[in-house]
């Protein structure tokens, strides 16, 4: 029985909401999303009073929220608010306001909270060990330390991009000296935080609409050929290089940038503060954006129970994100399981004539699970279907330049004509990484043709490389003909990338 639920995350400066729905095969799949700016923490002041005019926006937004949920039928409602509400002093007449209008209850979160929906987030959809992940929000900036995908240490500031610019920046244009001064400030909260000394030369992950503004300002820069800005990282000179030309520009001309919001405008130099003296604090010269925070985290925590999972964080973010895609698009996982064994073995088994090393095995074990989604369109041109479906699909635990090649091998496996140029993403993938590629998918080919019946007839291989040959012996308890001979119609691509005959017996 599918189970939908919403999660929504009342934010000092963003009002987002989350729809998911959860299947009875424990498979998920996000069905809407949306996201108003309401800035709810905008003129609180000293007096942490929540505004008259931002409730008005606030209530507002939460009624058209409530109408979404009502046309999908959501089951359950999760629904929680960080720092603005946190730290006001009329939050129980703002939320009473809430319930009485919208008929909505909403938990107000602590710090050291939100702090680990963040982390959940993260890392049930990144594939990182150890980090510093940051989350700029409005009205608060929220740091942790991750030690062996373990949450060692959180802290909440009590500031963020419309606290910062409203306590030292005010109206444009922005000087050079307030601009120093709340550099200054940072860098002496930072220093404050006696266990980020664990943390020096660690990536950081960041999180909040700040950091993606960043990541789409830099995208636009160079180029970038993918859309999705999850898991996009950039190094310490790309993050400067942003960060200099918005500091030093003024309100209009922050505007034309391309991937800066309107919206957003006013307070990005002071949401760019805190990412920017982390990173320099800590040393650390890679920045990875993560598209997922705070209602990724609370729903991963409540999937996982839904699902009986033994635990808060996944063991595996690669494979249960490709299987997740499977079932979504009702793909054989049995079949593509199968494939992906005997391409490993193959693999395992030649590594002295192929010489491609763990990084390559990864991206054969992702491709083979995936070589068949493109089916879920249609099956004339499905490695071609299955290119395009690998790569604008959210396949959490795969760089952008591993997703691009697992794409490439989807639409090698087949022995139709594939043609796509692979110099339209030259900024992120070079001749020599195509040319690996073509060679590899010849693993998955001979895999997939092996079990051309997609009944598992071969069981398993055995390899055997002489001077001039590789001979394969299937493992199988029946007539394995129809898949020997379709093998053996990539002779001739093996004998050209290894300099051996292909031999199965």
């Amino acid at each position: 029985m599918a189970k939908k639920i919403a999660v929504i995350d009342m934010g000092s400066n963003t009002m987002r909401m989350l729809v998911m729905k959860i299947y009875s095969d424990q498979s998920f799949k996000m069905i809407d999303e949306v996201k108003e700016m309401v800035r709810l923490s905008e003129g609180m002041g000293d007096k942490k009073i929540i505004q008259p005019d931002p409730i008005k926006r606030t209530l507002h937004v939460l009624k058209l929220f409530k109408t979404i949920i009502e046309a999908h039928k959501v089951d359950e409602v999760m629904a929680v608010t960080t720092a603005a509400v946190r730290n006001s002093n009329n939050k129980d007449e703002f939320l009473q306001k809430i319930k009485e209008e919208v008929g909505m209850d909403f938990n107000v979160i602590s710090g050291e909270q939100e702090a680990y929906y963040g982390y959940l987030g993260v890392i049930n959809t990144v594939d990182v060990k150890n980090c510093v992940i940051i989350d700029i929000g409005g009205g608060s900036t929220e740091i942790s330390l991750v030690v062996n995908k373990r949450l060692k240490q959180s802290v909440s500031l009590p500031y963020g991009a419309i606290v910062l610019t409203e306590q030292f920046l005010g109206k444009y244009p922005v000087s050079q000296g307030k601009l120093a001064a709340l550099e200054a400030y940072m860098l002496n909260g930072l220093k404050g935080i006696t266990w980020l000394n664990e943390a020096k030369g660690l990536p950081v992950v960041g999180l909040g609409g700040t950091i993606r503004t960043l990541a789409k300002v830099n995208k636009s820069k160079v180029g970038f050929p993918l859309g999705n800005l999850h898991n996009y990282q950039l190094d310490y000179k790309a993050v400067s290089c942003v960060y200099n030309e918005i500091t030093s520009k003024d309100l209009e001309e922050i505007i034309k940038i391309p991937g800066v919001k309107k919206e957003r405008v006013d307070i990005i130099t002071a949401g760019l503060v805190p990412v920017k003296m982390l990173m320099e604090y800590l040393g650390s010269n890679s920045l990875l954006i993560s598209g997922n925070g705070v209602r990724e985290g609370i729903f991963y925590e409540h999937y996982l129970k839904e699902i009986n999972y033994k635990g808060a964080q996944l063991d595996d973010v690669l494979e249960h994100s490709v299987t997740n895609i499977l079932k979504n698009y009702y793909i054989n996982i049995q079949h593509s399981q199968h494939v992906r064994m005997l391409a490993l073995e193959i693999f395992d088994q030649t590594q002295l004539i192929h010489r491609f090393d763990e990084s390559y095995r990864k991206l054969l074990s992702t491709a083979s699970l995936l070589h068949d989604i493109g089916s879920y369109i249609d099956y004339y041109n499905h490695h071609k279907h299955g290119f395009y479906l690998t790569l604008n699909s959210k396949i959490n635990g795969l760089t952008s330049k591993e997703k691009l090649l697992c794409a490439f091998l989807v639409g090698f496996h087949r022995d139709a004509d594939f043609k796509e140029d692979w110099k339209k993403y030259n900024m992120i993938i070079k001749k020599e990484d195509y040319n690996d590629i073509k060679k590899l998918s010849i693993f998955l080919k001979i895999a997939e043709k092996l079990d051309r019946s997609e009944y598992t007839i071969v069981e398993n291989v055995e390899c055997d490389i002489t001077k001039k040959a590789v001979a394969i012996k299937v493992i199988t308890e029946s007539n394995p003909n129809l898949e020997i001979e379709a093998a053996l119609k990539y002779k001739k691509d093996f004998l050209k990338a290894f300099k051996k005959e292909l031999i199965i017996i």
